[in-house]
């Protein structure tokens, strides 16, 4: 993908008031990093059942990361401005639960697109070393 341009920062922009201004993802975000204590899909399902607090702060976290994989899967938004500012964007904790939901509900696509965007990061870094 080309360097990205304005209209792809100003849709970064949207996306991120989008988030910001969700009182559940904010919350969600910072569960992802001080509470999340799972270490696979059956220890989520029984630490954070359906309904739960939980279970619904990683459902926004997978919706979010969903529509900016399907943003940049289908080039509206640019790979690198979006690994520049997310990284991976918490694959590492999220792929055992995207793995079991799709077993669970019966969905082989579910989340597919932040699936295919996350697995391309390592490459993309080992392409862009830390700027300092």
């Amino acid at each position: 993908m080309s360097k990205p341009t304005k209209d792809d920062a100003s849709l970064m922009l949207q996306i991120i008031a989008m988030m910001k201004g969700d009182k559940e993802y904010q919350k969600a975000e910072k569960w992802s990093f001080v509470e999340f204590k799972a270490k696979d899909y059956e220890d989520f399902k029984k630490k954070y059942p359906m309904g739960s607090e939980g279970y619904g702060y990683m459902m926004s976290l997978l919706s979010y990361a969903e529509l900016i994989g399907s943003f940049v899967n289908n080039e509206l938004l640019s790979e690198d401005l979006v690994f520049d500012l997310y990284g991976g964007m918490l694959w590492d904790k999220a792929e055992d639960i995207v793995h079991g939901l799709r077993k669970d509900w019966g969905r082989p696509r579910l989340y597919e697109n932040y699936e295919f965007f996350a697995k391309k990061y390592p490459m993309w870094a080992e392409n862009h070393p830390p700027k300092l």
